[in-house]
């Protein structure tokens, strides 16, 4: 398996976006593939043989055209200081090499001030701790955690955890968000990824209010950064 690194901005790690697992993996794979202290490029392209090596995805071809394309229809939400911030991932459609199996793409320009030329306020991981998840809900509970990573704890509102992971009008009943996301991402990571996770409520009262993350290194599978 490979041993690069994605780092964010921590601002990216806690915003709102919803992306399919395909979109997510390129992201990540192209993120590896640069040196996030230094300026990173504006295009870059990848081929389906580096998405299958570094993510272990098969159809790596057609997967890789399906991701470039959810990449290209989706934002960001985050907040910095007291501004509320949209952007896009890529400024534009991504070029389809034919033949040859892979894509270019151009990231935006607000989108590069959050994976480049990195100094402070970021979270890093082994690109390969996530490369076999199958889930999008995964990845982004993974990279929640890791931000916290420190102390192997990390709290947070219910209502900033569906943000996070794009759900604000999904399973509004928490019963179905635990059933469909909390606990299957839970499981997927204890089985897949190199941590272990445990998961408390918080509560108002009867009303489920944040949820609480135990997590720590599981030695069998331990990726040192």
């Amino acid at each position: 398996m490979n041993n690069l690194t994605v780092t964010k901005s921590n601002y990216l790690i806690d915003a709102s976006y919803r992306l399919n697992v395909q979109a997510q993996k390129l992201v990540l794979a192209c993120l590896g593939l640069v040196d996030p202290r230094q300026e990173i490029p504006k295009t870059m392209t990848i081929t389906a043989t580096q998405f299958s090596e570094l993510m272990g995805v098969p159809n790596a071809h057609r997967e890789l055209y399906l991701a470039v394309d959810a990449l290209f229809d989706a934002s960001i939400r985050l907040k910095e200081g007291n501004d509320d911030i949209e952007l896009r991932w890529i400024q534009k459609k991504s070029k389809r090499v034919k033949g040859e199996g892979k894509v270019t793409i151009t990231w935006s320009d607000e989108v590069l001030k959050y994976i480049s030329q990195l100094q402070n306020r970021f979270t890093t991981y082994k690109l390969r701790s996530i490369a076999n998840l199958q889930s999008s809900h995964s990845i982004r509970l993974y990279e929640l955690l890791m931000r916290f990573n420190g102390t192997g704890i990390r709290n947070i509102a219910l209502e900033d955890f569906r943000s996070s992971l794009g759900l604000e009008d999904k399973y509004p009943l928490f019963k179905d968000l635990n059933k469909w996301v909390i606990k299957p991402s839970i499981d997927e990571l204890n089985q897949r990824s190199d941590l272990i996770i445990s998961c408390e409520t918080l509560k108002s009262g009867r009303t489920v209010v944040g949820l609480s993350f135990s997590f720590k290194q599981n030695k069998q599978m331990k990726m040192d950064i």
